[in-house]
């Protein structure tokens, strides 16, 4: 079929309070889909998946569409050796401005699905809604080098947050904890940075606190790269050890805003 005979078939309408791009957090912000009436059978049996796969037509002007590489987010070489290619970063400049986010689905409405957070902006087109399946898109082994950085510790705390909950599921206390003892490593070892691989060894004892470790730093016990000990302690590639307070503020979100000293003592 020659390309200018493709043509595209909007399912839906994102509804979002973000309605330019500069305002749009890292991670996307709560949204809903509105979906086109006469697709209303296509939502049939939505509810068997959390988490679904949300298409979007880009936006952006014609132009962006010729940018073939580009400066990530959090690059800081503005240069050439800052530069990617648009098929190796999730920028909205690309030939063909398909955007791809898998949300959580936190309820439906009628035709209306109401997701945790989405990264596009109110008005955006939806080309398709595809479930996310756990046999087939989870890859807990995939691997890929770090694309900039976050820009401050609170912007590196959202991300490590979201990470611990996909992998474990609910935001408890002790899954708080791990993203900030992962995140005061980050700032304070390698200046925000990903170091790509870690070595960590974790308190047996706190099944919660190793979930929200291993979805962070995607250490496992298989690797060898995940080790345990008896103590209330986690210690990072043994360099610096983070020995926990034993009265820790009550919930997630005291965990989350509280003094470093609340929560361990850090040792390198």
């Amino acid at each position: 079929m020659p390309e200018e005979l493709i043509a595209l078939n909007p399912i839906g309408t994102v509804r979002s309070a973000i309605r330019e791009r500069k305002q749009m957090p890292v991670w996307g912000a709560p949204a809903s889909v509105e979906v086109h009436p006469k697709f209303a059978a296509g939502l049939h049996r939505i509810e068997k998946h959390s988490h679904l796969w949300v298409f979007g037509w880009l936006m952006q002007g014609r132009a962006e569409r010729d940018v073939l590489q580009v400066t990530p987010r959090g690059v800081r070489d503005t240069g050439v050796d800052g530069l990617h290619g648009v098929f190796a970063v999730r920028s909205p400049a690309r030939p063909n401005p398909i955007g791809l986010t898998a949300a959580r689905v936190l309820a439906r409405d009628g035709l209306v699905l109401h997701f945790d957070r989405l990264d596009f902006l109110d008005a955006t087109p939806v080309l398709d809604l595809k479930p996310y399946f756990i046999t087939r898109d989870l890859i807990f082994s995939a691997n890929g080098q770090q694309v900039g950085r976050p820009r401050s510790r609170e912007e590196l705390r959202e991300s490590l947050l979201v990470q611990a909950l996909h992998f474990h599921g609910l935001l408890q206390p002790e899954l708080a904890l791990a993203v900030r003892v992962v995140e005061h490593y980050r700032l304070t070892v390698h200046g925000l940075d990903d170091p790509g691989c870690y070595r960590v060894c974790a308190p047996l004892g706190r099944p919660v606190l190793i979930d929200g470790l291993m979805g962070i730093t995607r250490a496992t016990p298989g690797h060898g790269t995940l080790t345990f000990t008896g103590e209330d302690v986690v210690t990072f590639d043994g360099v610096q050890t983070y020995r926990l307070v034993a009265d820790l503020p009550g919930s997630a979100a005291e965990i989350l805003a509280a003094e470093d000293g609340a929560l361990f003592v850090a040792a390198g």
